[in-house]
């Protein structure tokens, strides 16, 4: 079977185009604005017209802050390899710090994340049990290529110094096996899906991989060199072993080109269960594969349940309608699609509804999706779905992202409405904003993921959207950040030094801030001097301000561009007012930034 983008059946898509009766055009259910400033990249340096990205979001470093990780390849079904990215939170930038803490490897000559790789998949999960965040990769079409290359990848988080400094993470290849072929040959996978979970009850998370065959890109796998899907069970230390035929049967473990993964109790009864999706290739369905409760852990008695759409290329899993009971949404060739659940049989598995489509005020839908999230992206308490057109097999750049509001109020509504809001009746690729306020065609056309996270803590979901144009950041406005810089006291010079700390309240407990300082030497010796009280002096061609000074800080440098920066960490006890002040010599002169008047926790 093979797919073109004139599969979509356009005669038919147009009979969409009609708004329902009394629909509402331009309703502002919810705001992004673009913040470029809090993604501290060129906007083509994760994702181009040849270079796919996905984002998994995570606070690796446990600082409280929402991090990112970028794994990237060549767009669909080729070979092309690239490198990932970290980003790390600096008080609400997204940050590059690749080189700094992600490019360890236990093996010889690897560069972590620097290393290219065609890396399809990433999920964040605590494997050692250690309360730290690692991160697996899962890679793709690297047939001949070494495994630790051609493997998934386990990055271990190093965790803090003794100093409280976060040491970054490592890939260390001996914690994925080798894999083999039912006949024992050591081939290379070919992994389009990856979730984490425990599947086996014993509480450390374990790895499913959905694996596909052929590609309509023209990329055949050889005859017996087929793995189909692998289950890696954790032996509570982070080291895997493929256990795959001993808990699952060849059928359940069976895709053609299996596309998506998802890792969830389905039926409620608190053992995870797999949901998947597999098309092109029989065989075609959204599978629900069942953990059995008598023996957790071990499904081959289980069976299986089709519940999917004629050509499911993506899915999700979770409630919309607040019912309880697990709801699918799924990606289709031809019209995306959603389910909710209703029930249980009698063998408790879920009882599905039938499928519906999603509804649209003045497009259609174009077909040929990908990524399937269900979140709550305005806070409301009902999940949106937003799924992504980029095509998993097939390159182009021809559709756009597609974010559908949950418009219910009624739990258990089986009615239960999710709708593209739009400004304009201009049609799927006109003008006006689309999805939600703020969000344009050109912002979405060809988009490969979308990161999630509350990157600046406001207790909303901000988005990261990664598209054939580049990856921009979109800054949910439902809960507007409250930014606090703390007081100037000015009595800046000589120099042209400026000091600044924004961020959080510091008199609230997990709050931190950011400290900037601009415009000095590059490259010097910097001392921050801090009292409790303001009584400005003359001192070494300038004004002291902190006065008496019970602290100077030293041991710091100003980088090559003249500039430092530093988190601070706020507190909830009682508040108190820090002055501080930076000094750094400049040749035969000191130079003094303006002063601050902090107040902050104890």
């Amino acid at each position: 079977m093979s797919r073109t983008p004139s599969a979509l059946a356009l005669p038919a898509a147009l009979l969409l185009l009609a708004a329902p009766a009394g629909a509402q055009l331009g309703n502002p259910w919810l705001t992004f604005t673009k913040q470029p400033a809090q993604l501290a990249l060129p906007q083509l340096t994760l994702s181009d017209a040849d270079t796919q990205v996905l984002f998994r979001t995570g606070d690796l470093d446990q600082d409280g802050w929402d991090d990112v990780v970028a794994v990237r390849k060549q767009q669909a079904s080729q070979l092309g390899k690239r490198r990932a990215y970290l980003l790390m939170n600096e008080s609400g930038v997204l940050t590059d710090e690749t080189d700094a803490y992600a490019a360890a490897s236990d093996v010889p000559g690897d560069s972590g994340f620097l290393t290219p790789c065609n890396n399809r998949e990433c999920v964040l999960a605590d494997v050692d049990g250690d309360g730290w965040l690692e991160v697996i990769t899962a890679a793709s079409l690297s047939d001949g290529d070494p495994k630790y290359l051609s493997h998934p990848r386990v990055y271990l988080n190093l965790g803090e110094d003794a100093g409280g400094h976060w040491l970054g993470l490592r890939n260390e290849d001996a914690r994925i096996p080798q894999l083999y072929t039912v006949g024992g040959l050591a081939v290379a996978p070919r992994f389009c899906g990856l979730d984490a979970s425990d599947v086996t009850g014993d509480g450390a998370a374990d790895l499913y991989f959905v694996d596909y065959d052929g590609t309509e890109t023209g990329i055949f796998e050889a005859a017996g060199t087929d793995l189909n899907d692998r289950l890696l069970v954790n032996d509570g230390n982070g080291f895997f072993t493929d256990e795959s035929f001993a808990r699952l049967t060849t059928m359940q473990l069976k895709s053609g080109f299996g596309a998506d993964v998802r890792l969830y109790d389905l039926n409620a009864d608190g053992h995870t269960d797999i949901a998947k999706d597999s098309t092109l290739q029989s065989p075609i369905a959204v599978r629900a594969i069942y953990n059995n409760p008598a023996a957790v852990g071990d499904f081959t008695v289980m069976g299986f349940q089709d519940m999917g759409s004629s050509s499911p290329y993506g899915l999700d899993v979770g409630n919309l309608n607040n019912d309880g009971i697990v709801d699918a949404a799924i990606a289709d060739d031809g019209y995306d699609k959603f389910r909710l659940g209703t029930g249980y049989d009698a063998l408790n598995r879920v009882v599905w509804g039938p499928l519906k489509s999603f509804t649209f005020l003045d497009s259609f839908d174009d077909g040929f999706g990908h990524n399937v999230y269900i979140r709550d992206l305005d806070g409301d308490g009902w999940n949106e779905v937003l799924i992504t057109d980029v095509d998993g097999d097939v390159p182009g750049c021809m559709r756009r992202l597609h974010i559908y509001h949950n418009t219910g109020t009624v739990p258990g509504d089986m009615n239960l409405v999710l709708k593209e809001e739009v400004e304009l009746a201009s049609g799927t690729f006109g003008a006006g904003w689309k999805g939600a306020v703020g969000i344009t065609v050109p912002d979405t056309k060809g988009t490969y993921d979308v990161g999630f996270g509350d990157f600046d803590r406001d207790g909303d979901l901000d988005l990261l959207i990664g598209t054939c144009s580049g990856t921009q950041y979109f800054q949910n406005e439902t809960n507007p950040v409250q930014v606090v810089c703390q007081t100037d006291l000015g009595f800046a010079g000589p120099g042209n030094m400026e000091l600044s700390l924004c961020g959080d309240d510091l008199t609230q407990a997990g709050s931190s801030g950011a400290l900037a300082l601009a415009g000095a030497a590059p490259n010097q010796p910097l001392f921050i001097a801090l009292g409790l009280a303001a009584s400005p002096v003359p001192l070494k061609g300038g004004t002291l301000v902190p006065n008496p000074v019970l602290a100077l800080l030293s041991g710091l440098t100003t980088d090559g561009t003249g500039s430092f920066g530093a988190p601070v960490a706020g507190a909830g006890g009682a508040p108190v007012h820090v002055i501080l002040q930076c000094i750094v010599k400049n040749g035969a002169v000191y130079e003094f930034s303006n002063a601050l008047d902090v107040l902050i926790g104890t």
